[in-house]
């Protein structure tokens, strides 16, 4: 822990000193922030102290908790009140039901008196009269040392389930007089209550949580997500060592940040790391002056992930809430300023080298260098979406070719959004795709393009990207991140010339309507699909060479 303080000189000392905030939960009795001065002037020296503070702040943390678990709790949330009534419930329910010998007369007597008095339970229900269980809820409360002002909304609710409980109890003796003896309660609440997290927590750490939540999410992963998630749970086990899921707090979480901001780039691969847990190499790379990850890389490459874990954990009842929900750092590269689009007289460049100085021809190998780039330009595929497609998932609808864009076995699409059916582009049409695809349909393979395969990290496409990465930076051509992904920046541009309406736009980007879990394109007909498609265009963009004597 001693990793996560940050050491700091106040104006005018020489001395170095330590300061941090005090976790959330004990800010009602520790106020503003801890501070300490380690006496020494000298950096090593300081450092050499830290263990030391570290056990004096953590000392005064936990004797705050344990003065604020003496004192009776001033809370109470519905889910908790929900389990009350239900206990109740079931703790009450053989004191009820009558399960003594009865004589007619009496079981007569009993029987009208219980019926009776369930009209009644149930006319006090309905005029929100908690009288008979008021007694019930101060003991409750006094069991589990919490105390409730008289105008609490959660104390109005837990009289009310504790009220809806006693009425199921008359209905059940009841009905038990009746002979129903398959009664089941009209009330289901009772006997639906949410389980209660802390207790189904309790010695569960996080090492297991890691273990439950890939054994139950491991299977759909991409290959880019298996790859990146080792270093995420590393970065966890090391610094929650032994730690319990219920343990870990919005003031842990936020260390994690703290952390993840002077995270070394390439922390597994480094020599000087090696061996060391990630606060210790943290702690190191600060020494050397080593370069940080970015924060897109904490963002998307850690939080995201730590969120997603967490979330599964709420979900499954481990915990109540997720103490790493919202958490992210600013970033401020917008995400429009990532990786340039090419500009006509680059594309002009790429699409007269390399493999597009003349017109395909069957009788040519490696067809994904050549088609794959040209999807993504008029279509805005990604990299795996273009050189992943099968065979069967470029057809017709009616008179009109189209690309099915949709995973499978060995390939996972990045969003919901992405999937789609797209009318193909005429100049595609024109440049002889649907050539390429019929011979490899009459040849049986599978795949449209041989280079298509998925890598051993489940990348689909990832050498021929690299590989066009290189041909753009070969050609010197300039700009942000020049690569394949920059034609999908190009179709967005050209969507938005194309002054098309917004739903059809959405439809072609497949994307989301904002606010709205549906997607944009689904109410078109492929012929409104087709239409336009055919309004991308590139004016400039030169392409005659390629297109066999087809206009």
């Amino acid at each position: 822990m001693e990793n996560m303080f940050k050491l700091s000189r106040r104006k005018g000392s020489a001395k170095w000193q330590v300061r941090k905030r005090w976790p959330s939960d004990v800010s009602a009795i520790l106020k503003g922030e801890f501070n300490a001065s380690t006496g020494e002037e000298d950096r090593k020296l300081a450092q050499q102290r830290l263990p030391f503070i570290s056990a004096e702040y953590e000392r005064r943390v936990q004797e705050a908790r344990d003065r604020l678990s003496a004192q009776p709790r001033g809370s109470l949330s519905d889910a908790e009140a929900h389990r009350m009534a239900a206990d109740f419930y079931r703790e009450a329910l053989p004191r009820y039901v009558t399960s003594r010998q009865l004589d007619p007369i009496q079981h007569q007597e009993l029987q009208a008196l219980m019926h009776q008095r369930l009209k009644g339970a149930q006319a006090m229900l309905g005029r929100n009269e908690y009288g008979a269980v008021t007694g019930i809820a101060r003991e409750l409360m006094k069991r589990a040392d919490i105390t409730l002002p008289e105008e609490s909304p959660s104390l109005e609710f837990l009289h009310r389930m504790l009220m809806r409980a006693f009425v199921s109890l008359h209905e059940a003796a009841a009905a038990n007089l009746d002979g129903k003896a398959d009664f089941v309660p009209s009330d289901a609440a009772l006997l639906d209550a949410p389980a209660d997290p802390g207790e189904q927590s309790e010695g569960r750490t996080l090492d297991a949580l890691i273990t439950a939540y890939e054994a139950d999410k491991a299977p759909g992963w991409s290959g880019s997500t298996k790859k990146a998630k080792p270093a995420v749970f590393r970065l966890l086990r090391d610094v929650f060592p032994d730690r319990t899921v219920a343990s870990i707090t919005r003031e842990d979480a936020r260390d994690v940040v703290e952390v993840l901001r002077q995270l070394p780039t390439q922390i597994g691969k480094r020599k000087e790391l090696a061996g060391l847990t990630v606060p210790q190499a943290v702690e190191k790379g600060r020494a050397l002056k080593l370069q940080t990850i970015s924060p897109k890389t904490i963002n998307d490459g850690y939080l995201l992930h730590i969120a997603s874990l967490f979330n599964w954990a709420r979900r499954e009842q481990w915990i109540a809430s997720s103490p790493f929900e919202g958490l992210s750092v600013y970033d401020p590269v917008d995400d429009s300023e990532r990786r340039d689009p090419f500009t006509i007289e680059q594309l002009n460049t790429i699409f007269a080298s390399g493999p597009w100085t003349a017109p395909w021809s069957p009788d040519r190998d490696k067809p994904g260098r050549y088609w794959v780039p040209l999807l993504c330009l008029y279509h805005g595929l990604r990299n795996g979406e273009a050189a992943g497609l099968r065979v069967e998932d470029v057809g017709t609808d009616g008179d009109i070719p189209v690309i099915h864009i949709r995973p499978y076995d060995t390939r996972k699409l990045k969003t919901k959004d992405a999937r789609a059916t797209l009318a193909l582009h005429p100049e595609l049409i024109r440049l002889g795709f649907m050539h390429h695809v019929e011979a490899r349909r009459d040849a049986r393979e599978t795949l449209l393009f041989p280079e298509g395969a998925a890598n051993s990290r489940g990348q689909v496409g990832a050498k021929l990207g690299e590989r066009f990465s290189a041909h753009v930076k070969k050609l010197g051509l300039e700009g942000r991140k020049l690569g394949m992904h920059s034609f999908r920046h190009c179709f967005e541009d050209r969507l938005r010339e194309a002054e098309l309406p917004e739903r059809t736009a959405l439809a072609l980007a497949r994307r989301t309507e904002p606010g709205s879990s549906r997607i944009y394109g689904d109410g078109l007909s492929m012929r409104q699909k087709a239409e336009a498609v055919a309004k991308i265009r590139y004016p400039g963009l030169d392409l005659s060479h390629l297109r066999d004597g087809q206009k």
